[in-house]
């Protein structure tokens, strides 16, 4: 498992379990929940992923990086839409990609919602970190889970060394 470089705390929705990521074939995040309730087939994931980006690439390029990503593990990926949020110090990027997988021989038509944050070092600007945090779904599960993920989201927060909340600002 992957360790992220800046840390975060967040609160799960109802009915979401943490799981060990390698356990389910996943070596590059630092944090892992499923909801195995959910209405239909498909167990739904929730993931967050970062690192040190030292490069002066845009968020946007990043964001289109994750998008390859995707097409290279998948049969056919679609960007469905992309919004700039967040601000200069943190600035994020929101995605929806249309995915049609194949899972253990099984077709699936999945929808993957993705926030791309940046946090800027104030002290270093051409030091950033980036934090992905991803969930994935079937396509018919995402008016449910999508409204899950976003209520995740709005309870993200980094923390600071110390172990007190922090705005990037502050970091």
């Amino acid at each position: 498992m992957s360790k992220l470089p800046v840390p975060v705390e967040f609160r799960l929705p109802e009915g979401w379990e943490p799981v060990r990521p390698e356990e389910w074939g996943v070596d590059n995040a630092a944090f892992m929940a499923v909801r195995r309730d959910a209405p239909g087939d498909y167990v739904p994931i929730l993931s967050i992923s970062g690192d040190w980006r030292l490069d002066y690439i845009t968020l946007e390029t990043i964001a289109d990086e994750s998008v390859e990503l995707a097409r290279a593990q998948a049969d056919e990926v679609e960007l469905l839409d992309r919004k700039e949020i967040g601000s200069e110090e943190a600035p994020a990027i929101l995605q929806l990609l249309g995915v049609n997988a194949t899972i253990d021989g099984r077709g699936w038509e999945l929808r993957q919602g993705q926030v791309l944050s940046g946090l800027v070092d104030v002290k270093d600007p051409s030091r950033r970190v980036v934090v992905i945090y991803t969930v994935t779904c079937a396509a018919e599960q995402f008016d449910v889970v999508g409204r899950e993920f976003q209520a995740f989201m709005s309870t993200v927060k980094p923390v600071a060394p110390d172990g007190s909340n922090s705005s990037p600002e502050s970091s």
